[in-house]
């Protein structure tokens, strides 16, 4: 019985620090949340090109009047573990009227939409419109080995279709005003979808000075990608205006095609990442991007999982433990992170918001002295 009540007050403890996460003093102010009540709805799409089906969770502005609308739930999974995540966004809540611009979040593979909720509310309250995509075939689910290559064609095709699909059923969404959110296989997937191609030369210079490690499982499938994906063929899409990519994987695919990357960049990245390292990917996204704004956020000590949801279910798993925690940091802590930097980071380069670029100064203005530990960032601006 013990064990019940234990379990009980941990689960209460999670929900709790989901709601007052922004109440910590040491708060970067960007991590508290804005002006605007936050709906939520799920979309079913299908792509009739690839008769491919996706499920899209769409966060946005929302009528404060909102009569029955309840607390969304959502209904999460770490590897084996399926747990429910009390939400603040109000379920089917009627929108605000408006025009705000779209975020479209790409999670990691496996992953789900769902695996960064907390910042997709975020945002919503920040006054963007927010949709995370369930990547078919890249979930913990339905993930096989063969898509991880053909992963590499879809799931940019994912975030394009999507992104004209929402204001479609949310005329508040603005579509022609884009920001682009990826996590580890999902900031190659943004990167993708913003115009950065798969290039072989690049990939095959790496591979033979790296000795095949790693990205280099691609090698043998390059002439199945490169027809859709390669860098002689995707272009940048207007639409999309400003990149995130946390922990992106996979940075030899696209080494070459980066320079001609222009819109704003921001890389966040642990600087003890051994998934996507720290030295071949976020680093060399950063150094090779052509972009004329980019920053680099440095977490000292950090691995690859600091920005998605860990739930106190998978403790009783050590593998799916480590799929989502930190050894070093606490999460609470580098919630407030995500929450702060991403919104400074559309609100400026999305909204035109100067008081918001200030926050993009690696003098990192806002946070208490005692608060900048272990935290770097880097500037860079034409």
């Amino acid at each position: 019985m013990w064990k019940i009540a234990v379990l009980a007050l941990t689960l209460c403890a999670f929900a709790l620090s989901q709601k007052t996460a922004m109440q910590r003093p040491d708060a970067p102010p960007l991590a508290a949340p804005g002006a605007h009540a936050v709906g939520v709805r799920t979309l079913q799409l299908t792509d009739p090109a690839r008769a491919r089906g996706l499920t899209v969770e769409v966060w946005y502005p929302a009528r404060r009047a909102a009569g029955a609308a309840q607390p969304a739930v959502y209904k999460g999974v770490v590897g084996s573990v399926e747990f429910d995540l009390p939400g603040q966004a109000l379920r089917d809540a009627a929108p605000e009227a408006g025009k705000f611009p779209l975020l479209v979040y790409s999670h990691g593979q496996p992953g789900s939409r769902y695996q960064s909720a907390y910042l997709m509310e975020h945002l919503a309250s920040r006054g963007f419109v927010v949709a995370a995509i369930d990547h078919t075939g890249s979930l913990y689910r339905d993930l096989t080995q063969p898509a991880y290559v053909t992963s590499l064609v879809d799931r940019p095709l994912d975030i394009l279709f999507v992104l004209g699909q929402v204001p479609k059923s949310l005329p508040s969404a603005d579509g022609d005003t884009v920001g682009l959110i990826g996590y580890s296989y999902g900031g190659y997937s943004v990167l993708g979808a913003a115009g950065v191609g798969i290039e072989r030369a690049g990939l095959e210079q790496y591979c033979q000075q790296a000795g095949n490690e790693g990205p280099c499982f691609l090698l043998p499938f390059l002439a199945q990608v490169e027809p859709q994906r390669g860098a002689q063929v995707v272009r940048p899409d207007p639409r999309v205006k400003a990149v995130f990519v946390i922990a992106p994987y996979g940075a030899p695919w696209y080494y070459g095609s980066l320079p001609r990357l222009e819109v704003p960049l921001f890389v966040a990245v642990g600087e003890e990442d051994d998934v996507a390292t720290y030295a071949r990917d976020g680093l060399e996204v950063y150094r090779r991007a052509g972009s004329k704004a980019k920053y680099l956020l440095t977490l000292a000590g950090a691995r690859h999982n600091p920005f998605v949801v860990c739930p106190p279910e998978v403790r009783a798993n050590p593998e799916d433990f480590e799929r989502c925690w930190e050894p070093v940091w606490d999460k609470e802590r580098l919630f407030d992170l995500a929450r702060h930097f991403t919104a400074a980071f559309f609100q400026h380069h999305l909204k035109g918001e100067a008081q918001a670029g200030q926050y993009l100064e690696p003098s990192l203005p806002g946070f208490r002295p005692r608060a900048k530990v272990g935290i770097r960032l880097a500037a860079f601006a034409q």
